[in-house]
């Protein structure tokens, strides 16, 4: 049998496990609010414009705190992006888990995405900010981890009710991809982006619409 540690060693352990678990929730908080940080300096004066001397000072920490964190200020850009993405990805395909059919519900995320959009820190990080900063074709492969993600997820579950006219899936999903990303770059370059917004969404459910066959699309 195993004999129990002497009380003083688990007070030791104890204070171990608690220092250390101490010092990694001030480490996770610390990464937190540079990410907090660096979104607003990266919004308000974009990728190139930011330094790591205005994300640590808004953050009120030291510039050796990033490093510690991040490797780069394209690193420290990335982690922002990555959690940007993941946050509305998951709203987004919230919107259409109840939906009473597939039409309905690829109606649903397409519009949460829409109100997704109309967050300018989304727009602006994620869809302006983000080839510049990371180059295209990093910034794609992020756009495949969340909104190509999404997007398979509807074509998934359109293909499994046998309503997709289209085979292949991946193909479609980067083409859908493809076109979604010259929409809102359409919205974010238009004097009217309300009105590009709703045209955007006219032309993409009509492209969909086509895909599905006759009678899925109410």
């Amino acid at each position: 049998m195993f004999s129990r540690p002497p009380a003083e060693q688990i007070g030791t352990m104890d204070a171990m496990t608690t220092t250390r678990s101490r010092r990694e929730e001030y480490a996770e908080a610390t990464c937190e609010a540079l990410l907090d940080s660096a979104s607003a300096c990266f919004f308000e004066n974009g990728f190139a414009a930011t330094s790591l001397d205005q994300v640590a000072q808004r953050a009120r920490v030291t510039k050796g705190a990033i490093y510690h964190h991040f490797a780069s200020k394209r690193e420290l850009f990335l982690a922002v992006l990555e959690r940007q993405q993941a946050v509305t990805a998951g709203s987004i395909l919230r919107a259409g888990e109840n939906a009473p059919d597939l039409w309905t519900g690829i109606v649903a995320v397409f519009d949460a995405f829409l109100e997704v959009l109309s967050d300018p820190v989304y727009q602006r990080l994620c869809w302006v900010e983000g080839p510049a900063a990371l180059g295209f074709e990093d910034w794609w492969q992020c756009g495949e981890r969340y909104e190509i993600s999404v997007i398979r997820t509807q074509l998934d579950r359109a293909a499994k009710d046998g309503a997709l006219l289209v085979q292949d899936l991946d193909m479609l999903a980067n083409v859908l991809f493809g076109a979604v990303a010259a929409g809102v770059l359409a919205m974010a370059r238009s004097a009217d982006p309300s009105v590009e917004r709703q045209q955007f969404r006219e032309v993409m459910l009509s492209m969909m619409a086509g895909m599905l066959r006759p009678g899925t699309a109410g």
